[in-house]
C-alpha cells in the first residue's frame, strides 16, 4: 500500500515566477544588460525523508530555481507547497527571504507530516474504497507576485482484504482429528472514523463430523508491524451442527489512535508492513478444551511503499499464522545459455530452487527477488531483475533477456582486442522475502574463459603466383594478425615478402580477401598494394583489410542457432601486373576454411 504513492518524490515542474524591481533599477539592469528579461523559475522539487519522532515525520525537500540574471537577487523570494490526501492536510512547507545566485539554486525546506493526521487520512482511505489522492500545491512568491501552478494530483490505490477473500477447501485439524472443512472465507470494512475502523471477517465452514462441533470463543489479533491495533474474543460460542455448515463470524475493531504508532514504525521499516490477522478458537473435546488456531482467519498481506522515490507500491499474501518454523530457501541449480530468437539473441537463466518449507508453514509461500548482471569482459550484455513466487519444494523458474546487437558487436571489439579471449562472468542475486524477514539466498559463483583463434589457419609460409602457366612470384613468410579494433570495423593486417622469378619487374597491385562464418560475409573488399618487385629480387609487402563489424550480429545469431559452432571460410587473391597486363590470381594455398567452437556456459571453451 502506498501512503503518498510516490507523489511527493521527485515532483518536477517549472514554476514561473515574474520579479519586480524598482523603475530606476529595472532601467538601469536593462540598459547594462545584467538583468534578463526572462523571469527566474523553479525547476524542480525533490524530497525525501528526515528524522521521525513519535509525533512528527520530517521531510526534507530541496528546490531548484534558477536565476537567469547575471546579478544576485536580494533575499525577496519565496516558496512554499501543500501536500494533502483525501482533503487531509498532511504537511505544509515554506521559505521566505531568499536570495538567489545568478543560475541555478538550490534551497533547502524542512517540513514535518504531523503524525497525528494519519489517522484522519487512514479513515478517508478506507471510506474512499481503499483509494486515495494525493494533492500537492505549489506557488512561489517575489515582491509584489504571489503565483501558484496547476495542483499536482495522483490516486493510488489498495485491496488489503484481497486474500481474505477465497474459496478454500481446507481442512482444520486437532491431531489427527478433522473438525471441520472450510468453504470460504471473507472480509470488509465497515464505516471507518477517526477514532476506529470496523474489520469484519467470516468463514463458512462445514462440519463433517455426526456431532455437533461447539466453540465456546474465538479470539483474534490484528497487527501492523509490531503495533497491535485490535485484540478481543467474541461475546458468544458458535455452533456447527453434524454433518451442516455455517458461517464464523469475527467483527473487530482497529483502534486508530495506534495508526501513527505504526506509521513511526513502516517509516522505520523502509516504508514496509506486515498487517497480520491471527484468528483462534476454543474447542470443548472429549479430550477437554484446546485451542485451535483457524488459519484460514489467519490471513496476512505484505506491503510496500516507495512514497518519496516515486515507486509502485507492492503488496502481497503470505501465510498468517504465526509461531511456526521457517528454513530459508536453496538454490540447487543455476544454469545459462545463449539463444536467438529471430533476428536476436536472447540470454536465460535457469534456476532450481528448494523451498524446504511445507503448505503448513509460514513461509510455504516465499517471494522472491532477483537481480542478474551478465558481462563479457567489460562488456555489461544483460543486466535485468525479476521477481517470483515460490510455493513449496522444488521450484523452476526461468529469466530470459534480449540482448542489443549493439552489445554483442562492442563485445566482438572487446574480444579481438583482447586477443581473442573472453571472460564470461555472471553476477547475480537472490533475496527471499517470507513475510517477517528477508533473507539471502547463496549462489554459486559463475566465471568462464573461452577463446578463439579464427587465424590459426594462416600459416602458409609459401604460395606461388602463376600466370598462364608460368611461375613469375613466390609469396613467402606470410603472417595474419588483428590490429587494434573500433566499432564499426575490425583490422585484418597482412605481412609477407614477394620473390620475382623472372627478370622483368613486376607490380602487386591489390590484395584482395572475401571471409566469411555461417554463409554471413564478413568482409569481401581488396586493399592496394602497390609494390612494385623488380626483376630476380624480393621486396615486403604490407596491407590491411578490415571486416564490417556491423555483420557480427547476424553471424552471432547463426552460432548460437549452429550450437555455439561456425564454419569459418577466408579467401585470398591478388591483382598483379606483369608485362603490362594486370592478372586476378588466386592465392589458394593462403586462403582456408576453420570451424569455431565455443562452449560459454561449459567447463571448458576453444
Amino acid at each position: 500500500m502506498s501512503l503518498v504513492g510516490g507523489t511527493l518524490g521527485k515532483i518536477a515542474t517549472v514554476l514561473v515566477v515574474g520579479m519586480v524591481v524598482t523603475t530606476v533599477g529595472l532601467g538601469a539592469a536593462l540598459s547594462t544588460g545584467t538583468l534578463s528579461t526572462t523571469p527566474p523559475s523553479v525547476e524542480s522539487i525533490e524530497n525525501e525523508w528526515g528524522e521521525v519522532s513519535a509525533d512528527r515525520t520530517e521531510i526534507r525537500t530541496t528546490i531548484a530555481v534558477n536565476n537567469p540574471n547575471k546579478v544576485s537577487i536580494p533575499g525577496v523570494a519565496g516558496v512554499s507547497y501543500e501536500v494533502a490526501m483525501n482533503d487531509v492536510t498532511l504537511a505544509n512547507g515554506k521559505s521566505g527571504g531568499v536570495g538567489l545566485s545568478p543560475g541555478r539554486n538550490e534551497l533547502t525546506l524542512t517540513t514535518g507530516i504531523d503524525n497525528q493526521q494519519i489517522p484522519s487520512w487512514w479513515a478517508s482511505h478506507i471510506n474512499n474504497g481503499e483509494e486515495t489522492t494525493v494533492s500537492i500545491s505549489p506557488k512561489i512568491r517575489a515582491v509584489g507576485i504571489s503565483q501558484s501552478v496547476p495542483t499536482q494530483k495522483q490516486t493510488f490505490s489498495t485491496d488489503l482484504l484481497a486474500s481474505f477473500n477465497s474459496q478454500s477447501g481446507q481442512p482444520v485439524q486437532v491431531g489427527n482429528r478433522t473438525l471441520l472443512t472450510v468453504e470460504s472465507t471473507s472480509a470488509s470494512w465497515g464505516h471507518a472514523t477517526e477514532s476506529e475502523t470496523p474489520l469484519n471477517f467470516a468463514g463458512t465452514v462445514r462440519n463433517p463430523n455426526d456431532s455437533p462441533l461447539k466453540f465456546s470463543k474465538i479470539g483474534y489479533t490484528v497487527r501492523m508491524n509490531d503495533v497491535t491495533v485490535a485484540e478481543g474474543t467474541t461475546d458468544e460460542g458458535v455452533e456447527v451442527a453434524a454433518r451442516s455448515t455455517e458461517t464464523i463470524r469475527i467483527n473487530s475493531t482497529l483502534d486508530n489512535g495506534k495508526l501513527d504508532e505504526w506509521w513511526v514504525s513502516h517509516i522505520e521499516n523502509d516504508e514496509r508492513t506486515r498487517l497480520d490477522v491471527q484468528a483462534f478458537a476454543v474447542v470443548e473435546t472429549d479430550e477437554g478444551t484446546q485451542r485451535v488456531p483457524l488459519p484460514f482467519l489467519s490471513k496476512a498481506v505484505v506491503f510496500e511503499t516507495d512514497v518519496l522515490g516515486g515507486g509502485q507500491a507492492t503488496t502481497r499474501a503470505v501465510s498468517g499464522e504465526a509461531g511456526m518454523g521457517f528454513e530459508p530457501p536453496t538454490v540447487e541449480t543455476m544454469e545459462s545459455d545463449w539463444g536467438a530468437s529471430g533476428e536476436d539473441t536472447k540470454f536465460s537463466t535457469r534456476v532450481v530452487v528448494n523451498n524446504p518449507n511445507g503448505d503448513d508453514s509460514s513461509a510455504s509461500e516465499v517471494g522472491l527477488d532477483a537481480a542478474y548482471t551478465v558481462s563479457l569482459n567489460d562488456v555489461t550484455l544483460v543486466e535485468d531483475e525479476t521477481n517470483a513466487t515460490l510455493g513449496p519444494g522444488r521450484n523452476e523458474l526461468t529469466f530470459a533477456s534480449d540482448v542489443p546487437r549493439e552489445r554483442i558487436q562492442r563485445w566482438w571489439v572487446s574480444h579481438v582486442n583482447n586477443g581473442e579471449q573472453t571472460k564470461l562472468r555472471t553476477d547475480s542475486s537472490v533475496r527471499a522475502d517470507l513475510g517477517f524477514a528477508t533473507v539471502p539466498v547463496e549462489l554459486p559463483e559463475r566465471e568462464q574463459t573461452f577463446e578463439t583463434d579464427m587465424l590459426a589457419g594462416f600459416e602458409t609460409t609459401e604460395q606461388r603466383v602463376e600466370i598462364r602457366g608460368r611461375h613469375v612470384a613466390t609469396f613467402g613468410d606470410m603472417q595474419s594478425r588483428w590490429g587494434e579494433a573500433t566499432f564499426e570495423r575490425t583490422p585484418m593486417l597482412v605481412t609477407g615478402e614477394v620473390q620475382n622469378e623472372r627478370s622483368r619487374p613486376l607490380e602487386i597491385v591489390k590484395f584482395g580477401y572475401q571471409v566469411e562464418m555461417n554463409d554471413v560475409v564478413l568482409a569481401d573488399n581488396a586493399t592496394k598494394v602497390g609494390t612494385t618487385v623488380p626483376g630476380q629480387s624480393t621486396r615486403r609487402i604490407e596491407t590491411t583489410g578490415y571486416l564490417d563489424n556491423a555483420k557480427i550480429g547476424d553471424w552471432w545469431v547463426s552460432h548460437l542457432e549452429n550450437g555455439e559452432r561456425s564454419e569459418l571460410s577466408v579467401t585470398y587473391y591478388a591483382v598483379v601486373e606483369y608485362r603490362g597486363q594486370r592478372h586476378r590470381v588466386a592465392l589458394d594455398s593462403m586462403s582456408y576454411t576453420d570451424t569455431i567452437e565455443t562452449n560459454a556456459f561449459g567447463t571448458s571453451g576453444q
